[in-house]
């Protein structure tokens, strides 16, 4: 589902929410009623008074000023007793208190104040929902959650003094920076390069969140997925297929070079998707264990120069040993 979509159908559950907690006060009130002889007039008429001063407040143009200045008394008076008839009836004083699941939208799922803008509630539903869909829901790879003290501080890369924890925070700093300034980014595109376990899929899930979190819906996808849809297009003879991955205004593939090879496939496919991206300047964030030596082996020139271009793509190199054996060791 889109975001649209997916507001939507929170529009709509938003709507049945307010229903049922309307429901369930009808219910509270009626059972009130029922315990305190006399409740249901006071309530209609404080009701009534509450109508007419807003009737006069609005429809009467040249009304005398002070018009409705015992309007606030009679509703003390009124709440007053409603009050003591409940404590009398042994109701606690909540009882005919609106019904909402969350009391500052309302269950509208948006506030105007200022002005219209959604809810921290719905904002939180929506945020989750749209991680879903990305599958990313169970997730915590977060920039928040970013750990530097996973990372090697001792040794030091001798081609240019940098220490592993050096290179991921570096790696943490620009990812977090593009997931930040997206659309106006420095270039379009990243690539994360690495051995296994140095972090790339964390970054490019944590770059993800962070758009989410900023309304932005990108398209997330492994590189095992991307090649089952490009298959299905082959076959299929039709470009429906990878319209998505093709069109989306940032697109995440995780893992490529791990995808199986196949022949007028993989290569073409994958050739079409970044040429195409590349020259609608749509921005793309790839991970990959392959070196540019092995990429260019793998997939050919064509493809290789294309992320060598340094005015579309920036390459970052995440070096050092794989963090996760510290974790799995609890070395961590």
């Amino acid at each position: 589902m889109t975001r649209e979509q997916l507001i939507l159908a929170l529009q709509q559950e938003y709507a049945a929410r307010r229903e049922e907690n309307m429901r369930i006060y009808e219910e509270r009130r009626t059972q009130a009623c029922e315990k305190c002889p006399g409740l249901r007039e006071v309530l209609d008429a404080r009701h009534a008074a509450v109508l007419q001063g807003v009737r006069t407040s609005l429809l009467n143009r040249f009304r005398k000023e002070g018009e409705n200045a015992q309007l606030p008394n009679a509703m003390a008076l009124m709440n007053q007793r409603i009050a003591e008839m409940l404590r009398e009836a042994g109701l606690p004083a909540d009882a005919l208190d609106p019904v909402y699941t969350c009391a500052e939208c309302k269950d509208e799922g948006y506030v105007y104040a200022p002005s219209r803008q959604m809810c921290r509630c719905m904002k939180q539903e929506l945020n989750h929902r749209m991680l879903g869909e990305l599958g990313l829901g169970a997730s915590g790879n977060t920039f928040e959650r970013f750990d530097e003290t996973l990372f090697d501080d001792e040794e030091i890369d001798e081609r240019d003094g940098f220490s592993q924890r050096k290179h991921a925070l570096l790696a943490k700093k620009i990812c977090l920076e593009y997931a930040d300034s997206f659309p106006d980014t420095a270039t379009p595109n990243l690539l994360l390069s690495g051995k296994s376990g140095l972090g790339k899929t964390f970054l490019l899930h944590a770059i993800a969140h962070r758009l989410v979190q900023r309304d932005i819906m990108p398209v997330y996808t492994s590189a095992y997925h991307l090649l089952e849809v490009a298959r299905k297009a082959y076959f299929e003879n039709s470009g429906d297929k990878l319209a998505e991955m093709m069109n989306a205004p940032i697109l995440l593939i995780d893992d490529l070079g791990t995808e199986p090879m196949m022949q007028n496939i993989t290569i073409e496919q994958l050739f079409n998707l970044l040429n195409e991206r590349q020259l609608s300047r749509r921005h793309t964030v790839i991970s990959t264990n392959l070196t540019m030596a092995e990429f260019k082996e793998r997939y050919t020139e064509r493809i290789a120069s294309r992320l060598m271009d340094e005015s579309s793509w920036r390459r970052l190199v995440l070096t050092g040993s794989d963090v996760r054996k510290k974790l799995k060791r609890g070395q961590a």
